[in-house]
């Protein structure tokens, strides 16, 4: 038997396009998660899906691009189901991730605990994991990382997860938990699962070797005001040697990066502010170091990726991915979208979506490709 299954759908029609992926699908699942372009009704999705699978949790998000079997895609419908024997699900709806998360604290709490899921164990990477989906364009995806965090007592519980979008309108992003539409709000998945599990990051940008600090920050607005005790567009540009008017173009190949442990988180920067400041897509804090990054071949970048995550199974069962939004509009500027997709049609069961930011563990991140894959470790 199959523990998970995936399956995407390009019927432009709602229902049909419910119809084909649904017949793909456990038909008596644990958890599904379904991921959808705005071309469809969400509503009608999440009273569809939650008809048909009534004795499970339903999780929908809307995206900007849809990743399913083979790769990536656009204005589609993905879906995603795990088997009874996948192991034990209980996912809860935090009503208003952009001002009072802290209140759902304890429904949190609540929910680990019909999962057995001990929040002392000093090796709390051995309980379960969470899958996260924030609603986006409220910045509210620290704040819901940091409740679900706080109620473990040790840090490494796995938190995997993806920010919904809305195909690039900025107007409004949606979630749904049986039934349930949020606006505002996100959805915590915790998971006991009977299978292995791994999650691998990739990012396909490398250091300059050009260091930069934030001098003048508000991190709550995400805003960067001063760098290098400068204007925040002047000392980027300067860096970059090019002008200010040119700077919104290399926002997407030359983001910025905060080392943490060896390892490079990127923080995206999206629109230049008033007095010369800027807007990024995740909190960037005052006396930050930051490096200024630079692209790598995406495609032999996903190569070497994809031999390390399958190298870490005997048997991979599927794969969920979460890939930023900036990644995906310069894969369509570059047109690599055939050759990723070669790579990626290879993964078994593969589901997700093109995401407003990627959540791993404690951090918000940005131009990052999540993959978490479930099956047999070697």
């Amino acid at each position: 038997m199959q523990h998970i299954q995936s399956a995407l759908s390009t019927i432009r029609d709602t229902s049909q396009a419910f119809q084909e992926v649904s017949a793909q699908l456990h038909s008596n699942p644990v958890l599904i998660l379904f991921f959808t372009s705005t071309i469809h009704s969400f509503e009608q999705l999440t009273v569809l899906f939650q008809d048909k699978y009534q004795n499970c949790e339903v999780v929908g998000v809307t995206t900007t691009g849809e990743i399913g079997p083979q790769g990536f895609a656009d204005d589609s419908l993905s879906a995603q189901s795990f088997g009874q024997e996948f192991g034990r699900v209980e996912a809860l709806l935090l009503e208003n991730i952009e001002k009072y998360p802290v209140f759902d604290r304890n429904k949190l709490l609540h929910s680990v605990k019909k999962l057995d899921i001990r929040v002392e164990n000093e090796q709390i990477d051995n309980e379960g994991l969470a899958l996260i989906f924030p609603t986006g364009l409220v910045a509210g995806e620290e704040k819901m990382l940091s409740v679900v965090n706080s109620i473990f007592h040790y840090d490494g519980f796995p938190i995997f997860g993806g920010t919904a979008g809305d195909d690039a309108k900025f107007v409004q992003t949606l979630v749904s938990l049986n039934g349930q539409l949020s606006s505002k709000g996100g959805i915590v998945v915790f998971i006991k699962p009977n299978l292995d599990f791994h999650i691998q990051k990739e990012n396909i940008f490398t250091s300059t070797g050009i260091s930069l600090k934030i001098t003048k920050a508000d991190a709550e607005k995400r805003i960067v005001y001063e760098i290098n005790h400068e204007p925040a567009t002047r000392a980027y540009a300067k860096a970059l040697g090019v002008s200010e008017p040119q700077l919104p173009q290399y926002f997407m190949t030359n983001p910025l990066g905060r080392r943490f442990n060896e390892e490079i988180l990127i923080a995206s920067p999206f629109r230049v502010e008033a007095n010369s400041a800027l807007a990024f897509y995740c909190q960037v804090f005052q006396d930050a170091v930051v490096e200024l990054l630079e692209p790598k071949d995406p495609v032999i970048t996903l190569q070497k990726t994809l031999a390390e995550f399958t190298s870490q199974f005997d048997k991979l069962e599927g794969v969920l991915a979460c890939n930023c939004i900036l990644r995906k509009l310069q894969f369509q500027e570059q047109r690599l979208f055939p050759a990723l997709n070669n790579q990626l049609s290879q993964l078994p069961n593969l589901s997700g979506f093109c995401s407003y930011g990627e959540q791993l563990n404690k951090s918000l991140i940005n131009q990052t490709l999540l993959l978490i894959g479930f099956g047999k470790r070697g």
